[in-house]
């Protein structure tokens, strides 16, 4: 759709000035294996060499993370959300690579000389590849494996950075790698997507537990994206029991764990993990668009027939983040939020600005409903590797590079994000 007709977005976009104090945290979020790509030895990179995934250039960020701080402070940014590639650190079994832990140390070290405070993000989507043979996390036997990695970068990276989350999105991962089979291990079964719920929330819990142990006074933050899931007709019976019965998997077996300590799954018996409840210290909510269920699957969910639409064909529903926000806090009551991702697919830089001007008046408006949101992290940083997608036109960064030099260029949405930052303030004149 193009951006020149500003009508399909009146709704969208906020209709008076927001306002954002000092103690407001504005960061960007990023990951691993998409910026850094490499021949590193995970379960993507043999994928990629089997067909079944694009392969991952990366971009160039194991390298240039010095260079990238420096752009990212400059636009008033003070946080930096990243991950390790376990790969990298532990190739082979019980052997961990000294070289790379200390180019992590040497990474963090880098964003606090910038201005930057690290977030360190332990799994996001990749296992070595000894560790995707043995059958990753839905072996139990495997779990001991993980809380060893866990220990010994959190060791090695606690006197460089003072906020970690064990998992990222770990329910979408199991959706992904375990319920629909698209990603690795291709596994499309739901008894094992089942048994893998039960298993990230149980090594989230021991990985809180583990970081802790290590330091007491660390952050140990959750992150999961919010699947805002509406049936396609409200008025189908059917539809709506589909909705319901996602939905108590997804968000309500998630937030009832943090909460209680039970986990309940439809067609298992419910298992206390003691341990589970409470084991955060911040949620970490991410969202990109809402979920439509219908007769033909899933799909995305338009709130009105002309709601913009991004390059992965996902229309804008800036209401989910607010329905969400309030949702997570009235589960998770005295648990502060922090918006860990939120951007959007597009070549088009009027498109991404008023993304995210939409998403922001959301998260002001559920301010104003009492959630206790402290930040905003957009993803990403630079354009980077996008899954299934490969490197195409589904560009989230604030900042291009060029593929073949790797040279660094600010877009227009960064600039336009280093004024709102600056300002503390968005008022509706700022969006073009």
């Amino acid at each position: 759709m193009p951006t020149d007709d500003r009508t399909p977005w009146l709704h969208l976009l906020p209709d008076h000035p927001l306002h954002f104090d000092d103690r407001f945290l504005w960061g960007v979020a990023s990951s691993a294996f998409q910026a850094e790509g490499g021949a590193v030895p995970n379960d993507w990179v043999a994928a990629a060499r089997d067909g079944r995934v694009p392969a991952n250039p990366g971009n160039g960020f194991w390298e240039r993370a010095e260079e990238d701080f420096g752009l990212v402070t400059s636009l008033g940014f003070r946080h930096y959300r990243l991950s390790v590639e376990w790969s990298r650190v532990e190739p082979a079994p019980g052997r961990f690579d000294a070289a790379a832990l200390d180019r992590y140390r040497a990474i963090c070290d880098a964003a606090h000389a910038a201005g930057l405070t690290p977030w360190v993000n332990l799994f996001h989507f990749t296992h070595p590849l000894w560790f995707a043979e043995r059958g990753g996390f839905l072996d139990r036997n495997n779990h001991g494996a993980f809380l060893r990695y866990v220990e010994h970068v959190g060791r090695a990276l606690a006197p460089h950075a003072r906020h970690f989350h064990v998992q990222n999105e770990s329910l979408a991962y199991v959706f992904g790698a375990y319920l629909l089979g698209v990603n690795p291990p291709f596994i499309a079964s739901r008894d094992a997507a089942l048994a893998m719920t039960r298993h990230v929330l149980a090594l989230h819990a021991d990985g809180y537990g583990i970081l802790k142990s290590i330091d007491p006074d660390l952050t140990v933050a959750t992150i999961e994206v919010y699947l805002d899931l509406r049936p396609e007709d409200p008025a189908d019976a059917g539809q709506c029991a589909a909705v319901n019965h996602l939905d108590a998997w997804y968000h309500g077996a998630l937030l009832e764990a943090l909460a209680s300590g039970w986990v309940r799954l439809a067609g298992r018996a419910p298992e206390e993990i003691p341990h589970l409840k409470g084991a955060l210290d911040l949620y970490g909510f991410n969202y990109y668009s809402a979920i439509r269920v219908g007769p033909n699957g899933v799909g995305s969910f338009a709130e009105r027939a002309d709601a913009p639409v991004d390059v992965m064909g996902r229309h804008l529903f800036p209401g989910g983040m607010e329905s969400g926000l309030l949702r997570v806090a009235a589960a998770l009551p005295g648990v502060p939020i922090l918006v860990t991702e939120n951007g959007c697919p597009t070549m088009d830089e009027t498109f991404r600005i008023r993304y995210i001007a939409a998403h922001l008046a959301a998260l002001e408006r559920a301010q104003r409903q009492g959630v206790d949101v402290r930040g905003y992290f957009h993803w990403t940083a630079v354009d980077n590797y996008e899954w299934q997608q490969g490197f195409s036109q589904a560009r989230f960064g604030l900042i291009g590079f060029d593929p073949s030099t790797g040279a660094r260029e600010l877009k227009a949405s960064a600039t336009w994000m280093r004024r709102v930052i600056a300002a503390g303030r968005l008022a509706p004149a700022d969006i073009p």
